[in-house]
């Protein structure tokens, strides 16, 4: 076989594994439709390449976290619905009509203001509501729900396109809370009949087809991370992340390395430097804890992860500068180099530098 180098640290984004996931979502899903939540450049690996593969996958309903990433979507996308989990902020109202995006209301507040909007526009403006059944985040509160409940006619100036709340723990199985926003989100439904509803992220999804309703809006499944703690990933990884060996150093023992001397090798080592820190998302919580696939094998990272270097124990590997050294993909798994650093794979993909060469395959 050919000997593989690397000249930089590369980001592999493997669209392939994406539409994957997404059709796993599916076959969960059953019946439900599954939109995606595409929100922070689409979990760190690129808004314009994830959305255009999951739009050609089927997708046609796209969750984002503010105007400006709702007006993106919709530049590549001009026929999908956009959705904007901030609702309708003050000052956004005319980008939001502007670029056709629908504001998931989180409060009374916000859908007084899209109702003067619409007043405005004497027109029936598209509008998600947003209930709150116990996650105490976003979203309209109890009393505020109740009100609308018992006044229906708030909503005659709307096209209500979704009716949505969010599970605080639904990738726990321990937890009964996704049960009791469960029961919760029933009840607003029987009363709110209008709209999509929608209740399961990701975790919901695959915890029981209970939490399914009209649409599943998955988000760190699609990108490869577990829906449920603690339990293999049934999808499949979607970044990979390598980075080349910069220098091979001989120790001895006693020899101290890195910032600070955290590390001292108690026999003779052969450590490889490469070329990748916290500056690129590698969390330095990561220090003495993170290891990597090099030359067949996992290798311990050892001493601190300063800001541009990660140093790896290669004793024994049959390893030559430039070898691709493997920090994320199918070896190291986000989740499992997420716990190593003590986060979570939402954290880890969300990080990831742009120093990176990009790369993108099908």
């Amino acid at each position: 076989m050919a000997h593989v180098s690397l000249a930089r640290p590369r980001l592999t984004v493997r669209l392939d594994a994406l539409a994957d996931n997404y059709q796993q979502v599916a076959r969960v899903a059953r019946t439900a439709s599954v939109g995606a939540a595409v929100k922070g450049d689409a979990y760190g690996l690129g808004l314009e390449p994830v959305v255009r593969c999951l739009w050609a996958e089927g997708c046609r309903e796209f969750f984002v976290a503010n105007v400006d990433e709702g007006i993106a979507v919709r530049s590549l996308l001009a026929d999908a619905a956009v959705n904007v989990f901030n609702g309708a902020m003050p000052g956004t109202e005319e980008a939001l009509l502007e670029h056709r995006l629908v504001p998931l209301v989180i409060s009374s507040t916000q859908l007084d203001l899209w109702a003067e909007m619409a007043s405005k526009r004497n027109t029936r403006l598209p509008v998600g509501i947003h209930v709150d059944t116990g996650m105490h985040r976003t979203g309209m509160s109890t009393p505020e729900v109740d009100a609308l409940i018992q006044d229906p006619a708030l909503l005659d100036r709307f096209d209500v396109r979704h009716v949505f709340s969010h599970l605080a723990s639904a990738d726990d199985p321990e937890s009964s809370q996704p049960e009791e926003q469960l029961t919760r989100f029933r009840e607003i439904r029987r009363r709110l009949p209008g709209g999509i509803a929608s209740l399961a992220n990701s975790a919901g999804t695959f915890r029981s087809a209970d939490f399914h309703f009209d649409l599943v809006r998955p988000g760190i499944a699609l990108f490869g991370g577990s829906p449920v703690s603690g339990a293999p990933s049934p999808m499949r990884p979607t970044a990979v992340l390598e980075a080349p060996v910069l220098q091979l150093r001989d120790v001895v023992a006693g020899d101290r390395v890195g910032y600070g001397a955290t590390y001292t090798a108690d026999r003779a080592e052969r450590h490889a430097t490469v070329p990748v820190g916290y500056a690129d998302g590698y969390h330095r919580s990561a220090s003495g804890q993170g290891s990597a696939w090099v030359g067949g094998a996992m290798a311990p990272v050892v001493g601190r992860v300063s800001m541009d270097l990660i140093i790896v124990d290669v004793t024994g590997l049959a390893v030559e500068v430039g070898d691709p050294v493997e920090l994320l993909g199918e070896h190291c798994l986000v989740d499992d180099v997420a716990a190593r650093a003590g986060t979570i794979s939402y954290e880890i993909l969300t990080s990831l530098g742009r120093r990176f060469e990009r790369v993108y395959v099908d």
